[in-house]
């Protein structure tokens, strides 16, 4: 069974860097810090709430984590799917025709883990993880949400729930945006598929240019944004000020990936 959004994954030139934003900044404590030789990359977790945000730097050329920062530099890697038994799944998810990078689990930062190509996710690099017993957890709420920008919604749709079982509970339509919402909930974290509402939408024009995929950004709901504002500009960011946010009820503001070390930090309250 998948149960929740592990972690996000992002790659960056020094973790000990982004440990400076992550850990010195934004307040978040360092679960697990580890090379894994065999795949040449060392790894920060740092759990937020039930969450956990995984910085990924390479610590050799060739690999593949080295090749994907060299072409795109710092940013969003993967999204990791926590569950209890991953070599269930994985059975269950090659039957459906998944393609898989790993046909086996193999050992990794978040315990078991193995990847699902993009190809068969509509553009996001997919980890299924299942989690040693000693590891982190809490049920707090972490992320917000997280995002996917999809051109066919409902194929998008069918798949995110026949491989990782989401399902709708909630869809938007942003005039001012031109693009359609449609929030799928894993325990206290939505995944987002976004899709534009007409041809020449700009949600359009960033889909014929970069495909489809994940959004590099992360939305956390903060009780009083003003404050985390002066908190985070106190620290010498640069983040604008609030405003309405896409979601109805919400104003938000965000750190940008250039601060964040690959991923924009969505600061997200509901009013």
């Amino acid at each position: 069974m998948i149960d929740r959004l592990h972690h996000v994954g992002i790659v960056v030139h020094s973790a000990d860097d982004a440990l400076g934003f992550y850990r010195d900044i934004m307040g978040l404590e360092v679960a697990v810090d580890e090379v894994v030789e065999e795949q040449g990359v060392r790894g920060v977790l740092l759990p937020l709430g039930e969450n956990e945000i995984e910085l990924l730097e390479p610590v050799r050329e060739g690999t593949g984590v080295a090749r994907y920062l060299e072409t795109r530099g710092q940013t969003l890697h993967h999204f990791c799917f926590s569950t209890d038994d991953i070599r269930t799944e994985l059975a269950r998810v090659r039957d459906l025709g998944v393609e898989l990078i790993d046909q086996e689990p193999r050992y990794g930062l978040a315990g078991e883990i193995a990847f699902l190509h993009p190809r068969s996710m509509h553009g996001v690099l997919v980890e299924l993880a299942q989690p040693r017993p000693d590891a982190h957890h809490s049920d707090a709420k972490g992320m917000d949400h997280v995002a996917v920008r999809v051109s066919d919604y409902d194929a998008a749709a069918e798949r995110w729930n026949e491989v990782i079982g989401l399902e709708e509970s909630n869809r938007i339509e942003s005039e001012s945006a031109q693009m359609v919402i449609g929030q799928f909930p894993v325990s206290r974290t939505i995944v987002e598929l976004v899709t534009p509402s007409t041809p020449d939408a700009p949600l359009a024009q960033m889909i014929e240019e970069q495909r489809e995929g994940a959004f590099p950004m992360v939305a956390i709901e903060v009780a009083d944004l003003d404050t985390e504002i002066a908190r985070y500009r106190a620290a010498g960011l640069d983040v604008p000020d609030g405003e309405a946010g896409v979601l109805p009820g919400t104003r938000r503001s965000t750190i940008s990936a250039e601060q964040a070390f690959g991923i924009g930090i969505q600061l997200l309250e509901y009013v």
